[in-house]
């Protein structure tokens, strides 16, 4: 009777389900989606089968309450939005990273074991977990990780076989794609079929015109000729990038592997008026509260900067924003007060030049930065000051690194892209890269950020921040 009551209340919702749905996987709503029923279909089945796992639990054990007393239909809002919100933070309604099965396996997992924490904390702080619902908390887990597996392992996968195909054109400039065919072939669940191959970009605009979503198969080694053929289509429709020169560019959330060469979609998104004002409007915020939690610590790293070197304790440096505009970027200082530059000067064009043991923005094993200061960029507390320069709206809290002046002059016209957008305090590099990758791959994740930014984004890499600073990965 339950059961009849929830399907009936779903189907007079299913409006108000559809629009939040939508407005989940497609924040910037002028954005074609290639797998946008796939993406719905996904997270119709999340909250339907969360709903479905509150029901099923208080069927066999009725005495176990398990969270809202007597209240099963506010119990299947609070579960589903905790499965839905963690879900969405580990991007599991790409449909892109879907078609990773492994590693989308794997990710679902995690997200179960997440959802599990989360719930259990919901219970203890709604004072909700007792003797008596202890054994029903691991009996919802276990019908709803059945259904998680099920829906992903079968269910989406039937549902995008019989869901109509969407036709693609591949652009291929060396007349190479036999890599991608092979996988459209053999993931037939991506719903995918070739339209058209040609190494012509005018034959290609035809298709392009009339809609047609591009996949680039370049094995290109030049990244000028590879950001050219990326940004010919820009604007125009969504472009799928495959390219083996992005190979080492490993584990970003946002993107599938064909082995182990990234395939990567651009949305071209990102310049709405709304988007931009709510972005400013996270950042002040985020930096007014950073300042608050963070004042103890910025405290101490003053103090340790104070008793273990001469000279002032914050370092201001000219760095380059958005368009080329120069600022003042605000540091704790970390080196020697007498510290050159010339060394940082040598290495940036050394670096760029293709070392890719170097780091661009911290030398390793540098004489120059104190002992004190070490600890301050092995935990990037030195990074704390520029919350300020966020405030004044000369950094945003995620984008690309800012540069500093020299590095820029021996940028090469698609380095400059990078610049197309504000400059941030965190951004995908940092996340994703650090110091582990070379110059270009990480001025390429930078644009891919600056081509397809959206408030999803921006809160998960925000999300994923505090993980990297803890463990110091990348950092010297």
């Amino acid at each position: 009777m339950v059961l009849f009551v929830f399907i009936s209340y779903l189907h007079i919702k299913w409006n108000y389900i559809r629009v939040f749905s939508s407005t989940l996987i497609n924040v910037q709503r002028e954005v074609n989606i290639i797998w946008k029923k796939q993406q719905f279909l996904l997270l119709f089945f999340d909250i339907v089968f969360a709903a479905l796992s509150i029901i099923l639990t208080y069927q066999i054990i009725p005495e176990g309450i398990i969270g809202f007393v007597d209240n099963v239909y506010l119990e299947m809002v609070v579960f589903a939005l905790i499965v839905v919100g963690i879900f969405a933070y580990l991007d599991l309604y790409n449909y892109l990273v879907f078609l990773n099965r492994f590693r989308y396996i794997y990710r679902t997992t995690k997200g179960i074991a997440y959802i599990f924490i989360f719930y259990l904390l919901w219970m203890l702080a709604s004072s909700s977990l007792n003797t008596q619902n202890e054994f029903s908390l691991f009996v919802l887990f276990g019908i709803f990780s059945f259904f998680m597996y099920f829906s992903r392992i079968i269910l989406i996968p039937v549902f995008s076989l019989i869901l109509p195909k969407k036709e693609i054109v591949i652009f291929a400039p060396e007349g190479n794609c036999e890599d991608i065919e092979k996988w459209i072939r053999y993931h037939t669940v991506s719903g995918l079929v070739i339209k058209k191959i040609s190494d012509s970009k005018e034959e290609i605009d035809r298709y392009v015109k009339k809609g047609f979503p591009v996949i680039i198969s370049t094995f290109t080694e030049d990244w000028q000729d590879l950001m050219d053929n990326l940004f010919y289509f820009k604007d125009k429709v969504p472009v799928f990038l495959f390219a083996p020169i992005l190979r080492g560019i490993d584990d970003v959330d946002y993107w599938a592997y064909l082995e182990d060469i990234p395939f990567i979609c651009f949305r071209w998104s990102g310049r709405s008026k709304t988007y931009l004002f709510v972005k400013r409007i996270i950042d002040i915020i985020g930096a007014i509260f950073a300042l608050i939690i963070l004042s103890p610590f910025m405290l101490i790293a003053a103090i340790g900067i104070k008793l273990t070197s001469e000279g002032p304790v914050f370092f201001i440096q000219k760095r380059v924003g958005k368009d080329g505009e120069v600022f003042n970027m605000l540091k704790f200082r970390s080196m020697l007060i007498s510290a050159d530059d010339k060394p940082h000067k040598e290495f940036v064009k050394v670096y760029m030049n293709g070392n890719k043991k170097k780091n661009n923005f911290k030398l390793i094993d540098d004489s120059r930065v104190t002992a004190w200061g070490k600890v301050l960029r092995k935990l990037s507390v030195d990074e704390f000051p520029q919350f300020f320069n966020i405030l004044k709206g000369e950094l945003s809290l995620v984008g690309p690194r800012p540069p500093v002046e020299y590095e820029v002059k021996q940028y090469s016209k698609w380095h400059k892209e990078r610049l197309s957008v504000k400059q941030g305090g965190t951004g995908i590099w940092q996340v994703f890269g650090r110091a582990r990758l070379p110059f270009d791959k990480s001025c390429f994740l930078d644009i891919f950020y600056a081509k397809n930014r959206s408030l999803c984004l921006d809160l998960h890499l925000l999300s994923q921040t505090p993980h990297t600073i803890v463990f110091g990965k990348g950092a010297y």
